[in-house]
This record gives C-alpha cells, structure tokens and sequence, in this order.
C-alpha cells in the first residue's frame, strides 16, 4: 500500500507503483524509466519544501543537472510498489550532491544512485551561487554516501579509437522546459550506438553519466563508441568534434 511522503531528518521518502510503460524487452524497468523515477522524486522532496522549478524562477533561477551515477542491485518489474528515499548530503558553493535508495516492497534495496546538482542563472546564462541554508530548506542534511564517495567520479574520454560512431539531430521531443536536450534522453542517443546483441540483452546494471555542455534544437551531435573490457563508454560531441557535449558509461 502507498504512503504518504515524509521527511525525517533531512531524508525525503514517498512511493510509488511502477507500470508497464517504463518496461524495456525483458518486462523490467529499464534504466532511463529509473533514472525518471529518481528525477520525479527529487521534484517531489523540492516542491514538499517549496523550492521547486517555479519557486525558483523568480529569482531567474532553475536547477541543472550535472552527472548521474546509477547501480541497480535488484530489477524492477511494472505494477510493483516501490519505496524511494532521497537526501542531500553535500553542499558547495557551486552543487548539491544528492543521493537515492530505492526499495521493494519487501524492504530489499533494488538501487542506489547519486547525482551533482546547480543552480543556473537564467538571465545572465551562467552557474549561480547555492543559497548558504539550502540543507536547511530541504529539511537539513543526512550525510550518509551510497557509493561511500564524496563527489562524483569524473568521466574521462577513453584513449583508445572508437569501434562505431553515429550523428543525431536534435528534435523538439528530445527536449526540456528549459529548451535544452533533456538528461534522460542522452541515454537514448548512448542506447542506439551500443552492439545489438549487448541492447537486446539483460540491462547493463550500471550507467554514469556526465553533463558538459547544452544540446539545444537543431544541433548536430556525433556520438563515438568505445569498448574498454566490458564498459561501453559513448562520448557525445559537436558536429566539428570541438565541443564535448556529454559522456556515458555502461556497465555490470
């Protein structure tokens, strides 16, 4: 049975019921459709504490996303419920690391995540200072690290040449309200370079992902892929190869 949201010592937790629509081909939650849960969660415990999209856009300020770190422990079938819990743990100048535990209805951990956080200023096109009490807003801090690590670990290009490479153009489905490609999408373009064999088969239970710059309407992104043993690393790049657009990294 669902119950209301709640927060405790700076840790938010609500539920919820999974569906069919966010099966892949194995009747499981694929990644993105988790990454989608955590993300609506997150919007869940903002506007629980009033400081949500439209809070902030008065003050010509919305949250970006920074980087993903994703391991799935147990899969996820539709019409299950769920149990979700999400906290801030780190705040800088320039972030918010936040962290997630998803749980079945048995109590048994399914997945864990983080993700980097900012503060944009949407008039002046540049990151934004975080307010000095944002722990505080959000119902105080709870320091506790899924991955027993501080920040994320930072995505690098690999060395070695790519075994595939694609272009994309950039629709008006693939985006935002802030008219930017929407994070979750990116796993969409990662998805189509990867071997058909290694799509078809079981999720990969790990992803990482790396936000470096916008794609916006109209752009041009070419996307390499690398094997390096068993991590499929897609790198996301301008047309012309000169801007590193993001970085996505699947694994067991």
């Amino acid at each position: 049975m669902l119950s209301e949201p709640k927060l405790e010592n700076g840790v938010f937790e609500d539920t919820y019921t999974t569906s069919f629509a966010q099966t892949g081909i194995h009747n499981v939650l694929t990644n993105k459709s988790i990454l989608s849960i955590l993300e609506n969660i997150a919007g869940r415990h903002s506007a629980y504490v009033h400081f949500t999209f439209s809070d902030i856009a008065k003050y010509n300020l919305t949250w970006v996303l920074l980087n993903w770190k994703l391991k799935i422990i147990k899969r996820i079938g539709a019409e299950e419920n769920i149990r979700i819990q999400t906290w801030g743990r780190l705040v800088t100048r320039i972030f918010v690391i936040r962290d997630f535990k998803i749980f079945d209805d048995k109590g048994n951990l399914c997945a864990i995540a983080t993700s980097k956080w900012c503060l944009l200023d949407t008039q002046k096109g540049r990151i934004a200072k975080m307010p000095e009490n944002l722990l505080d807003i959000y119902g105080g801090a709870h320091y506790e690290s899924v991955f027993c690590i501080e920040d994320l670990p930072k995505l690098t290009e690999p060395t070695s040449l790519p075994i595939s490479s694609d272009t994309y153009k950039i629709r008006r489905f693939d985006l935002d309200l802030n008219k930017h490609v929407h994070n979750l999408n990116y796993l969409n373009i990662a998805y189509e370079l990867l071997p058909e064999n290694i799509f078809d088969g079981e999720e990969l239970n790990n992803v990482e992902i790396l936000y470096k710059r916008e794609l916006k309407y109209g752009d041009i992104v070419k996307s390499y892929l690398y094997k390096e043993d068993d991590v499929y690393t897609i790198v996301m790049k301008s047309e012309d190869d000169s801007i590193l657009h993001s970085i996505v990294k699947l694994y067991n």
